[in-house]
């Protein structure tokens, strides 16, 4: 066994760690827990103590996606004199984050659970919530009178689809060629339709 890669006592972060790697290396379907104890340093027990399944830790990453596309979004700097921009730009933090952690974002959105831990309801509540505010923020700003809650659940259908092309299919990139386009520059003209 490899020397330890985790100081005392912070052995659950560790495995996340591992996990995270594994996850954007393979996919969340192609590494198990025994692989994650090698890359972590650790004994197969020391990982099951801890996580008794591979769920459990998905769970977790899952949950560290959400807050990690909020915070992106959460920089996107609100203007009261260019609202369009401001909205464009909230939706292609979306896309890119889709298009740059294509693992993560499976995981986030195409994983069905029955039952949802605390963290990961909460972290998508506030991921969001980022995206409600930045719409009712977005109506205001233009002076209309959409009703805001409406407006994001659009909006998020709007990235969201785009995003699952990206990621499932070829047409936004074949699409964007015969337009001229690459894949952002396609989304963002796309989303200045939304506007």
């Amino acid at each position: 066994m490899r020397k330890s890669t985790y100081h005392h006592g912070d052995l659950k972060n560790s495995i996340i760690k591992s996990c995270h790697k594994l996850l954007q290396k393979k996919g969340m379907t192609d590494f198990t827990l025994r692989e994650v104890a090698n890359l972590s340093g650790v004994s197969h027990a020391a990982v099951y103590r801890h996580f008794q399944h591979k769920d459990g830790v998905l769970e977790i990453l899952s949950s560290i996606g959400f807050d990690r596309l909020a915070s992106l979004q959460k920089k996107v700097a609100k203007d009261k004199k260019n609202p369009d921009d401001y909205f464009v730009k909230l939706g292609l933090v979306y896309i890119q984050f889709a298009v740059k952690n294509p693992n993560y974002y499976k995981l986030m959105f195409q994983t069905k659970r029955e039952k949802e831990s605390e963290q990961l309801k909460r972290s998508k509540l506030r991921s969001y919530a980022v995206l409600v505010h930045g719409c009712r923020f977005y109506l205001k700003a233009k002076k209309r009178k959409e009703n805001h809650r409406s407006f994001a659940l659009m909006s998020w259908s709007l990235v969201h689809g785009f995003s699952n092309l990206s990621l499932e299919t070829s047409f936004p990139i074949s699409e964007g060629k015969r337009l001229q386009l690459n894949q952002i520059e396609l989304a963002e003209t796309i989303l200045r339709f939304a506007t």
